[in-house]
Order: C-alpha cells, then sequence, then structure tokens
C-alpha cells in the first residue's frame, strides 16, 4: 500500500493512500518523522478519513500518547517545547481528541458523540487561536468546548524540541483513507467542502446526530444484589443499608430526623436585594447550639413582591468544593476564592429561581461564611474534636434538614415540593441527604463520586492537620482493601422511588458508574418506577455544563408536575 507524507502549507502535513489502508490490529502503526513544524502557529487542525470494525478505546492519528493514571484517567497534558495531539475514540465509541493541552484540564476531551462501526467517519479537531477546541464528523460540528468551565486555556504552540513523530492506527481494526495536519484553524466551510468532495469515495458516510447528553450505559453486574429485588424484599434490604449508613455516617449529638429534637426554628433575615426577576436575602438559619446557617434565598419576583402566599416548589442547592467562596458561587457572586470572577456553570441556583423555584443557597460547615476563625476551608480538626463519633457528611446532612425545616415554615414553599440539586462534592452530598432525608422529593446529583472502596484515598484522608475528613469511618476499609458495610449504589438506592437524575462527564471515567446506574434502576424497577431514575453522560470534563443544568431544571419541573403523592419510608 502506498503512502506519502506532503506538506499541504507551511507547517502542515498529509498522509493520503492510493486506497483505504487496512488496519488490522494494535500493533499495526505507521510512524511518519514529524518535526518543528508547528513552532509559532496560532491553531492546528488534525483530522482524516476512518472506518472502524470495532467499537472501543482507541487512537487513530496521535502525536504523543495518552498516561494512564491510577483510577483509569486518560492523562495528556500539553508538552512545554513540542506539540502534542491525539484524535480516536473513548472505551463506549465516544468521538475524544485533544490538541496541545485540553484547556486547564490534564485529561484529553471526550465528546458523547458516536462514532458508529462499519461506516466511514470523516473526522477533524480544531484548537483555536482562542483556546477552544472544536469536533467534527462528517461536515457537521459536533461539539465545542466553549461552554466548558475549563476553556478556554491558551497554551502557546511551542514545537522546537524533537518530540515525539506522528502515529497512525485503527488499534481494533479498520480502514484509514488519508490523515492530516493543518498549522491552522480550518474554517467550518472548508471541513464541509472537504466531506462533500470526498463522500462518494468514503461510503457510506451518514449525517451524525449530534446529541449535547447521552443516557449512560448500564453494566449489570452478577451479585450487585444479594437477594432478588422487589417490593416485599426491599423493606428489609433498606433496613440493612440504613444500619450501615449509620455505621458509617456516625451517631450524631441528637437524632437530627426526629423533629422534636432539633429544636426551635428561630432563622432571622440578615439583607434583602432586589434583582431583575428575582428577590435575593440573606438568611441565618440556627441548626444546632450555637451554629447558624448562612444561606441565599432567591424568590422569585412574582412570589417576593406580587402574591407572597403562592405556593411555589423550593430547591435547595450544594455547590461542588470552593476554595473559601461557599453559596456565593452558586448565585453568580464569585469565583472559587472570595472576591475571584465568577466561574462559568457554577452558579446553578440562578437556573432554579429563573425557572420559578424558590432557591436556597446556604454555606455548608467549613465553607463561606462558617469557616472558624484562622482555620482553612474545609478543616475538620475542630469539629471532629467536637463530634469524634459523627462526620461531616453527617453534619452536612443534619444542617440540610435543617434548611428544609426552614423551607417549609415560609409562605410561599409548597412544604411537598422540596428538591434538591448538588454538583461534585454537592452531588453526593445531595444523595446523601436525600438518602436520610425523605422530604426531599426529587433529586439531581452532577458530578458525584460513584464509590467508596475504589475511589482512590478521597474517602481515607487521615485526621488532624487540618484535612478535610468527610467520613473518616471509612478510612480502614480504604486503607484495608475490604469493602465497607454498605456500598455508595446501596447508599443510592434508598432514594427510590423519589425521582433521581445523576449526570457524569464522560470523560472523567468515575468508577463503576455504569454499575452503579444499573443496581439503582434495578431498586427502581423493583417497586414499579424505572421511570423515576434516570444518569447521563455530557462532554467533557468535571463540570455543569448548561445542557445539564437545563436537564435538572426539567427534571424537577416534570416531577414536581407530574409526581403523584408516594410513600417514602423513614428511617
Amino acid at each position: 500500500m502506498l503512502f506519502a507524507v506532503v506538506l499541504l502549507t507551511a507547517a502542515a502535513a498529509s498522509l493520503a493512500f492510493d486506497e483505504p489502508r487496512e488496519f488490522r490490529g494494535p500493533h499495526d502503526i505507521i510512524v511518519v518523522p514529524f518535526q518543528n513544524e508547528l513552532d509559532g502557529v496560532d491553531a492546528v487542525t488534525v483530522g482524516g478519513w476512518f472506518y472502524p470494525r470495532r467499537k472501543g478505546e482507541q487512537i487513530w492519528i496521535s502525536r504523543g500518547m495518552p498516561e494512564i493514571g491510577p483510577q483509569g484517567e486518560r492523562f495528556f497534558r500539553p508538552r512545554p517545547d513540542w506539540v502534542n495531539f491525539v484524535v480516536g475514540t473513548d472505551r463506549h465509541g465516544f468521538l475524544m481528541g485533544t490538541i496541545n493541552g485540553n484547556g486547564a484540564m490534564p485529561f484529553v476531551h471526550v465528546t458523547v458523540q458516536e462514532i458508529r462501526i462499519n461506516t466511514w467517519h470523516q473526522v477533524a479537531v480544531v484548537k483555536d487561536a482562542h483556546g477552544y477546541q472544536k469536533f467534527y464528523v462528517n461536515g457537521t460540528l459536533v461539539h465545542t468546548d466553549r461552554e466548558s468551565t475549563w476553556a478556554p486555556k491558551v497554551h502557546p504552540f511551542r514545537d522546537t524540541a524533537a518530540g515525539e513523530p506522528i502515529r497512525v492506527s485503527v488499534p481494533l481494526g479498520g480502514l484509514v483513507g488519508e490523515v492530516w495536519v493543518h498549522a491552522r484553524e480550518l474554517s467550518a466551510d472548508e471541513i464541509r467542502q472537504d466531506f462533500l468532495a470526498k463522500r462518494d469515495r468514503y461510503e457510506p458516510a451518514p449525517a451524525p446526530r449530534v446529541v449535547a447528553l447521552r443516557e449512560m450505559d448500564r453494566a449489570p453486574a452478577a451479585g450487585l444484589w444479594e437477594q432478588p429485588l422487589d417490593a416485599t424484599s426491599w423493606p428489609r434490604i433498606r433496613a440493612r443499608i440504613r444500619a450501615g449508613m449509620d455505621a458509617i455516617f456516625g451517631v450524631p449529638p441528637r437524632d437530627p430526623w426526629a423533629h422534636a429534637e432539633r429544636g426551635p426554628l428561630d432563622a432571622r433575615i440578615v439583607s434583602e436585594d432586589r434583582f431583575g426577576g428575582y428577590v435575593r436575602r440573606k438568611v441565618a438559619i440556627p441548626v444546632q447550639e450555637g451554629d447558624r446557617m448562612l444561606a441565599w434565598l432567591l424568590v422569585p419576583d412574582d412570589v417576593a413582591v406580587v402574591d407572597p402566599y403562592e405556593k411555589r416548589p423550593a430547591v435547595i442547592c450544594f455547590y461542588g468544593t470552593t476554595a473559601g467562596a461557599g453559596k456565593d458561587t452558586t448565585v453568580g457572586l464569585s469565583g472559587p476564592k472570595p472576591g475571584t470572577p465568577p466561574r462559568k456553570n457554577a452558579a446553578f441556583a440562578l437556573d432554579m429561581v429563573r425557572a420559578g423555584f424558590v432557591a436556597l443557597a446556604p454555606d455548608w460547615l467549613r465553607d463561606g461564611e462558617r469557616i472558624a476563625p484562622g482555620r482553612a476551608p474545609y478543616d475538620t480538626e475542630d469539629f471532629y474534636e467536637r463530634f469524634p463519633d459523627w462526620s461531616i457528611h453527617g453534619k452536612d446532612a443534619w444542617d440540610t434538614s435543617r434548611a428544609i425545616d426552614y423551607l417549609q415554615s415560609l409562605p410561599f414553599v409548597d412544604r411537598a415540593k422540596i428538591g434538591m440539586v448538588g454538583h461534585s462534592y454537592g452531588g453526593h452530598s445531595t444523595i446523601f441527604a436525600a438518602a436520610f432525608d425523605p422530604r426531599i422529593r426529587v433529586a439531581v446529583a452532577n458530578g458525584p463520586v460513584s464509590e467508596f472502596v475504589h475511589h482512590g484515598m478521597h474517602w481515607a484522608v487521615p485526621g488532624g492537620s487540618r484535612h478535610s475528613q468527610s467520613l473518616p469511618r471509612l478510612r480502614p476499609y480504604i486503607l484495608a482493601h475490604e469493602p465497607p458495610p454498605i456500598t455508595f449504589y446501596e447508599v443510592t438506592a434508598l432514594i427510590a422511588p423519589r425521582p433521581l437524575l445523576v449526570g457524569q462527564a464522560v470523560g472523567e471515567r468515575r468508577p463503576f458508574e455504569e454499575e452503579n446506574y444499573a443496581a439503582v434502576a434495578e431498586v427502581y424497577r423493583a417497586l414499579g418506577v424505572p421511570e423515576r431514575v434516570r444518569y447521563h453522560w455530557y462532554a467533557g470534563d468535571h463540570d455543569f455544563p448548561p445542557a445539564a443544568r437545563k436537564a435538572a431544571v426539567e427534571w424537577l419541573e416534570k416531577w414536581f408536575t407530574a409526581l403523584e403523592p408516594v410513600h417514602v419510608m423513614a428511617k
């Protein structure tokens, strides 16, 4: 099979074949010398025509290779003195690629665009002069990271060292018609014209189906549940899981689920401001003796100003880990560090109030206005000195329960329609809070962890020295590589039969996420409400992109409107 490397323009190359080249396995590779060709350019386009025969993780054209991290991550950091790039598919058969760095993230950027087998795909990945990436399939823009939290970040194109050659392959078998590297951004029209000019040669090459969200695969595995699940067996299984949660989450000073023991609700308004479409109040909610939760309460104008007795659903909003800004990130007042510019996609409490919900965005302990004097954000040392038999996640759930008490005391809140949305740390905190408190009728967890034992040292942080220990009773199990008394999917399943939406970045590769979905969905199926649970993927990295936030609002609207009263079992 003949091929040649042809310089198209200054610092650009093409590998063309007299007819499509068959690649028969992982060791069938063409190596093309490539050195110092991209130094000082502003943008680069990498692509070609590919015909995969099997779905799975494979790299078709690359300069440099991803490094596999301890949790299966695919690291692909920009190099300081030569330009690297990679184009291929991930383990699900979704298009992935990165040129000279993936914004502020160290991973390969993965889309949710399915690359079908046994068909031709013209694929082009662009890194433009502003640091954004664009992904094209068969002449169509299928994804861009323009809305990502982590983009843009411009990494200068420095290509002064020898670096690595270009490698072309289809490791799982297939054909390559041509590949190319351009030292500029090909326009959408140029890519489209290339597709139209060559689609008769590379046939079939159907138009892609573009999606922003894709339902997560379910991966049923033997032994996820030790006994058959049905409406009769579930109460016994549920009681065992709740006992396991008590063993891991620790013992609170008083039963937080017994309303009479939580004390009087002496909440007060600290300040109030009006904005276009809503009123923002700072409120102080007593959660324990000597401890008040500061929170932003966002109330739609038509409720706060026109009819304060109109009942609206309310949504508690739990942010991802910050650097001390806490609740301010959720309402668009700050970035993670106090006083920094707001970060894209973080202010999801605004999405809730603009949808007509009452939104409560609190500071949880150790963040925002609840950082103890002289302590760093997320320092747990003082907490465990006071409550050695409890846990921070147990405390977070307690405080969330008090926030529900507060919301249910407001004349304009529908007591029966309380929801919760959380991202990252707030994502799994939402799962934990909803597992404990059945008054959370609809839950949305975006970017939560998905495992206890197999999530590295996340759950095994040592005590003291200003460390952030969220569940210290898990530490012995993690260090010994032994299963704890509960699994993550068992805790999540306690939310059933209440509606649950979970979102994950497909490029993050959360351990056992597909097994989680399968196990939790099995409980919903056993209870006769399979439609009330959905896990989905979105493109890119750890984020809460617009499509996922829109889906969160729609999920809440759907179930607040349609959900019939259900019997939920308390402790």
